[in-house]
């Protein structure tokens, strides 16, 4: 699955996280362009509304001196006619007329264009109204206005082109960042170091290192530790199995001479001597099912794992059917879900329900109408196994010590055992990459839980 780094920087939470601040960085620059180019926009826009009306003042201005100087010569007695001819064709102004008191027209020259009329009064209570060129007055605001939005569109054109130029070189300096991350983590020794970029990134990429640093630190340190306790695990399995098979010899020796104390000499036996007989033989018989037990953890714990898809219902229904003829007088209730599969190695599995299934038959032995089921549950996407009883429970402050070797929450006058079947199945599910709890109360029964784990993360 490659080493720690790789797998978090890979993981598809930081994989989203980090598109998403690349794709907010990108955005971001991008408005941050577009709208200074807008800005400008507006800002030429501004810039062409105050010359224009500068331009339209100027034009009005110029368009009132020639009516001030028309209707001051007409003043002087000047003809009329002749001389708004005479401004007319020079193109100063498009049209002139002048108006007598009662509105009518009194004399008139060029084309009106039905602009706006810059008007004078003259003698004889008349008015004189000048319209101005249109070619003069048009042609130069048109001109300006024309260039402005041309310079307008360039500076927005530019700032797009910058932006994209910009945006570009945001993604090439990530871009390098990632494929300089990835190279550190496709090293499996995590002694591969980015570069320091430069600018903002710097420390970034510093922060990056400095992790990467301190993971190799920890990866060195926990595969010193594995190994160490793969070793350990191996020395105990070992000496556990040694141990199991030379005290085999030494306590058949004890019980059989044991048995043939008392068959043999039976009547010479006083009724202390022959409680002692027993007592040793029973000692005897239960040091032999503690030396099985550790003899069958040790077999199971160090066997090959061969996955496969496991039909755990049939199973169930297998070793529940065995323990119901073993023992017929017993009124207990099965309750098995159709359908129970699990991956993993079938003979290891069966020696997990087989431990499950007969610690439970036994802690109900004491209820008139016992029950025990076997299904599965959804515990976080993925199938937990339970099996679960209505006997003597246990109190769930001691939970964790139902897993381990040779502890008991009940004495063995209540019910018998060697405290070795939980313990093998936790190092089984271990095995396969799963985890093993229980949950239960006193007198209300209990419920052991197991997952197999996959194949990816099976446990050698």
């Amino acid at each position: 699955m490659g080493n720690p780094v790789e797998r978090f920087l890979h993981s598809p939470l930081q994989t989203t996280g980090r598109m998403r601040a690349q794709q907010s960085i990108e955005r971001r620059v991008t408005l941050g362009v577009l709208a200074i180019a807008l800005l400008t926009a507006l800002t030429s826009a501004a810039i062409i509304a105050y010359f224009a009306r500068a331009a339209k003042t100027t034009e009005a201005s110029s368009t009132g001196s020639v009516a001030d100087a028309v209707a001051a010569s007409i003043e002087k007695g000047n003809a009329p006619q002749p001389l708004l001819d005479a401004f007319t064709a020079a193109g100063q102004i498009r049209s002139a007329t002048i108006f007598g008191h009662d509105g009518r027209t009194l004399v008139s020259s060029g084309s009106q264009g039905g602009g706006e009329l810059v008007c004078r009064s003259i003698a004889g209570g008349n008015t004189l109204c000048v319209e101005p060129a249109a070619i003069a007055t048009s042609t130069p605001a048109r001109a300006f206005t024309r260039d402005a939005i041309a310079a307008a569109a360039i500076a927005i054109v530019i700032a797009i082109l910058f932006s994209a130029a910009l945006v570009g070189s945001i993604r090439r300096r990530f871009r390098a960042l990632r494929d300089g991350v990835h190279a550190a983590t496709r090293d499996e020794t995590l002694s591969t170091r980015l570069p320091i970029a430069r600018g903002e990134l710097g420390p970034l990429t510093q922060s990056l290192n400095e992790l990467l640093e301190q993971m190799q630190t920890r990866e060195v340190t926990l595969r010193r530790r594995t190994a160490e306790l793969e070793s350990v695990n191996k020395d105990l399995e070992a000496f556990a199995h040694m141990v199991s098979h030379d005290l085999r010899g030494p306590l058949g020796a004890v019980s059989g001479f044991a048995q043939a104390l008392e068959q043999d000499f039976s009547a010479e036996l006083t009724d202390d001597a022959r409680d002692c007989v027993h007592w040793i033989r029973d000692g005897c018989e239960q040091m032999q099912r503690l030396i099985d037990g550790l003899l069958q953890m040790t077999r199971l714990t160090r066997a090959e794992m061969q996955r496969e898809e496991v039909d755990l219902s049939d199973m169930a229904r297998s070793i529940a059917s065995s323990l119901q003829r073993s023992n017929p007088d017993r009124d207990v209730d099965f309750a098995i879900d159709d359908r129970v599969v699990a991956n993993g190695d079938e003979r290891l599995l069966r020696a997990v329900l087989e431990n499950l299934i007969t610690n439970a038959w036994k802690f109900t032995s004491k209820r008139p109408h016992a029950r025990i089921e076997i299904g599965m549950r959804n515990d976080n996407g993925c199938p937990a196994y339970f099996v679960r009883d209505n006997g003597a429970g246990f109190d769930p402050a001691h939970a964790a010590k139902m897993f381990r070797p040779f502890q008991r929450l009940h004495s063995t006058r209540e019910f018998e055992g060697t405290g070795i079947g939980l313990a093998t199945v936790q190092k089984i599910i271990q095995k396969h990459g799963g985890r093993a709890w229980a949950e239960g109360e006193p007198d209300k029964g209990a419920t052991i839980w197991f997952t197999t784990g996959s194949a990816a993360r099976e446990v050698m």
